[in-house]
């Protein structure tokens, strides 16, 4: 993580029944906010607690949200999704 560039990056994943649009605002190289955007989920509302710990680890590589598995994973990768557009922005 030590490697991304500030700027603000938008993110999504799509899985179906659940789906995550993110927005993740970066600065100082480090992850200062993500948005959640929209996220379609069935009873996983819950699951948008996990921005909180990927900003405090700095990390996706969090527990998931107990009883929001599969809406705690659909916004992790939309997170990564984002953060990949990150590490992009020196290719465009």
């Amino acid at each position: 993580m030590s490697t991304l560039k500030d700027g603000v990056y938008k993110g999504s994943f799509d899985a179906i029944l659940v789906a995550a649009d993110v927005t993740v605002t970066v600065e100082g190289s480090k992850i200062k906010s993500i948005k959640i955007e929209k996220h379609r989920n069935e009873k996983g509302k819950s699951a948008e607690a996990i921005t909180d710990r990927v900003i405090a680890e700095q990390s996706i590589e969090v527990d998931t949200i107990s009883g929001a598995t599969n809406s705690s994973k659909v916004i992790l990768k939309a997170i990564e999704n984002a953060l990949t557009q990150n590490s992009k922005k020196d290719n465009k």
